[in-house]
């Protein structure tokens, strides 16, 4: 596919909103390889506090260790890839327990507890091995209470990537009467049932026609 094609000075192909090939590679190249901004650190004020959400395809766990540090993990256990955390915010009460076959997971990710684990003897499981740890995400960086995530380690640095948006920020921030700002707690979300660009372009005052050829 020849993206160039799709997208003209006056005009953008229905293509570039319906087809999967260009969406797969949306995914790669700007979810999996961009800064997200994955939550506020006020959600997770205490240890053990979690909030989830995805970047891209993949659902990630914000949470909150036990040295006041913000963590972003993959939300998949190492073991059979069950969700290590429902949809929402919670608290996990100091580890992650997987639903499915118990293995348990310190808050900063690596690998607690496992049932039976004598079962394991003489195959080349090692509790102290990463692989068995939940993954966390390639880098996480946080301004001013706002935390972003990257899935990759080739993303352009995060002072390049928020020098775009500071000042908005440090706009939004300052008009607080501590300059500082809060998530009111729970969770509120909507599916947006249609591509990801249509949302974004109607928050803005400039979009293209259309080409239904």
């Amino acid at each position: 596919m020849d993206i160039d094609q799709l997208i003209r000075d006056d005009e953008v192909h229905r293509d570039v909103y319906v087809s999967e090939e260009v969406f797969a590679l949306e995914m790669d190249r700007i979810f999996g390889s961009a800064w997200i901004y994955v939550g506020h650190d006020s959600q997770i004020p205490e240890p053990g506090d979690y909030w989830t959400t995805r970047v891209g395809l993949e659902s990630v766990v914000m949470a909150r260790g036990k040295q006041d540090e913000i963590n972003v993990f993959y939300n998949r256990c190492p073991h059979k890839g069950a969700r290590i955390a429902g949809d929402g915010c919670g608290h996990t009460k100091g580890l992650f327990r997987c639903p499915y076959h118990a293995w348990t997971f310190n808050l900063d990710g690596t690998l607690r507890g496992v049932p039976y684990l004598e079962g394991y003897e003489n195959t080349r499981f090692d509790m102290a091995d990463p692989r068995f740890s939940l993954r966390k995400v390639a880098q996480v960086a946080s301004y001013r209470g706002f935390v972003f995530a990257s899935l990759s380690e080739k993303a352009v640095d995060f002072e390049s990537f928020i020098a775009g948006i500071k000042s908005s920020l440090d706009n939004f921030c300052d008009r607080a009467p501590n300059g500082t700002v809060s998530v009111a707690g729970g969770v509120f979300r909507v599916v947006q049932r249609s591509n990801w660009k249509i949302f974004f372009e109607n928050l803005e005052r400039h979009r293209a026609p259309h080409c239904d050829a």
